[in-house]
């Protein structure tokens, strides 16, 4: 074992017996030969008195970082929240206990399989696509040529993320070229993904252009084909939905929706009717994106509704609305749902037991 490894067990066992639950090495993290990570990268404080044993310091050139990493920062890692080489990659190298021991290869275990769960992997790809578009919304006001390149560094870095875990991994960094991706060096594994084996089309080919190009405005074209291109690769990946089980109460609350709507519907084609097309296009995106929601929560084919519309005549739309709304009403006649529609307030009145 290290000597440097040898000076802070002693120390833990010395000093932070009771305090520090775990001493880790990190594989995968060394470059150049440069020993980081494999005497030591983090350890686990068992309360509050264990993160003293926190300290940086330099030996021969080379930085060192004995910092905690809590249960908790821990958990993210499981969730890919935080760096997953920390659980992946990592050597205990000194354990309180074998509760200890045990508690964090659960973790390690959890990862793998969360790793493996198509839901999982699927919902972090999307998380990481939402986190580049976020920076692809600032980017495209830059016109400096290093604020583009900063920008695109992390929009890069995120879809390699999105990338690798559709892939069932996981990426520490942007990746550029096959050459960085399917280098097999155990030391600098952060820097390279060699099971990304499954990659939107084009996506080395214009990463690799990130680097080369130095205009910024091609340089936002290339990021922007990137986005598309990782976006039509996830999506074209999402796993298939189990059959949603409709019951009573399922069409109960998709016909309290349809009563809410419906006052929309009747706008819609009051302002065909009218020619008024500002309100018309109004009320038509705000159907549009109502519907676009309802059919993923029952599980129903999709339903276009703005595609119809046409500044110059509103009669297309009006004729789509109308047929979207009669579908709606064929799927709720066809499952008994509630109507609780009447044709005048004195019908509504009677029956709620009220005279005029």
């Amino acid at each position: 074992m290290n000597k440097l490894t040898d000076w802070v067990i002693n120390k833990i066992k010395s000093e932070y017996k009771e305090d520090v639950a775990l001493l880790l090495a990190l594989h995968g993290h060394n470059t150049a030969d440069d020993g980081h990570g494999l005497c030591f990268d983090y350890f686990v404080p068992a309360n509050e008195r264990g993160n003293e044993l926190a300290e940086t310091f330099i030996i021969d050139g080379v930085g060192h970082d004995l910092y905690p990493r809590s249960w908790e920062r821990l958990e993210e890692s499981v969730q890919m929240n935080d760096m997953p080489i920390i659980l992946d990659g990592a050597e205990i190298l000194y354990a309180r206990s074998d509760e200890d021991r045990e508690r964090f290869l659960n973790l390690k275990k959890r990862l793998q399989d969360n790793l493996h769960d198509p839901k999982f992997v699927y919902g972090k790809a999307l998380e990481y696509m939402d986190k580049a578009l976020e920076i692809y919304r600032i980017l495209i006001f830059e016109d400096s040529l290093y604020r583009v390149r900063s920008e695109v560094g992390y929009i890069h870095y995120e879809l390699t993320r999105a990338v690798a875990v559709m892939n069932h991994t996981y990426a520490e960094e942007p990746i550029f070229s096959t050459k960085q991706a399917y280098n097999d060096d155990p030391d600098s594994r952060m820097y390279h993904c060699p099971m990304m084996k499954q990659v939107p089309d084009g996506f080395f080919e214009n990463a690799s252009r990130l680097l080369t190009e130095n205009d910024p405005e091609r340089i936002k074209e290339v990021i922007y084909s990137l986005l598309k291109a990782t976006r039509k690769f996830i999506l074209e990946r999402e796993p298939a939905k189990e059959p949603k089980v409709m019951d009573e109460a399922n069409y109960k609350n998709f016909s309290d929706w349809y009563r809410e709507m419906s006052l929309t519907w009747r706008r819609i084609r009051y302002f065909c009717d009218n020619d008024m097309k500002e309100p018309a296009f109004c009320d038509a995106q705000y159907l549009q994106e109502e519907l676009l929601y309802i059919t993923q929560e029952y599980h129903i084919e999709e339903m276009n509704l703005l595609d119809s519309y046409d500044y110059n005549n509103l009669s297309g739309l009006k004729e789509r609305a109308n047929d979207l709304e009669n579908r709606i009403l064929e799927i709720l006649a066809g499952h008994s749902a509630p109507e609780n529609s009447y044709g005048s307030i004195e019908e509504f009145l009677k029956i709620r037991g009220q005279d005029i």
